[in-house]
C-alpha cells in the first residue's frame, strides 16, 4: 500500500473512531441526565400486602424486609421495578423520594409504606 492510501486509510478510521465517541459521549449525557428515574423509590400499599415475600427475593438490593407486610428501605431502594412486576397482588409502586406518603417504621432500616 502506498503512503497516500495509507494516510487515506488511517484518516478514515480516524473518523471512524470520531463518530462512535461523539456516539459514547451523547449516551453518557443521556444516562447522566436521568437523575429522575433514580429518585423513584418503591413503596408498600399496606393493605393489599399480604407478606408473601416475594418481593423481597426478587429485590437485586435487598432493600424489601418483610414483617406483616412488606417494608422498603428507601436508602437501599434503587427504583428498578422488579418488585413491582413480581409482586401478584400489584401491592407495590414507585413514587418520587421523599414525599410525604413514607413514614418511618420501627427500625430505621425500615420504611416505605405507603399510607393512602
Amino acid at each position: 500500500m502506498s503512503r497516500t492510501n495509507e494516510l487515506r486509510v488511517l484518516k478514515e478510521r480516524v473518523q471512524a473512531i470520531k463518530a462512535r465517541l461523539q456516539l459514547l459521549n451523547n449516551r453518557i449525557g443521556e444516562i447522566r441526565d436521568r437523575p429522575r428515574i433514580r429518585s423513584l423509590k418503591a413503596v408498600v400499599d399496606g393493605d393489599r400486602c399480604v407478606a408473601c415475600g416475594i418481593c423481597a427475593e426478587q429485590c437485586p438490593e435487598g432493600a424489601v424486609v418483610i414483617d406483616r407486610t412488606a417494608h422498603v428501605d428507601p436508602r437501599r431502594c434503587t427504583g428498578c421495578g422488579q418488585c413491582i412486576y413480581e409482586c401478584p397482588r400489584g401491592a407495590i409502586s414507585l413514587c418520587p423520594a421523599g414525599l410525604e406518603h413514607w413514614r418511618q417504621a420501627g427500625k430505621p432500616s425500615e420504611g416505605g409504606v405507603l399510607r393512602t
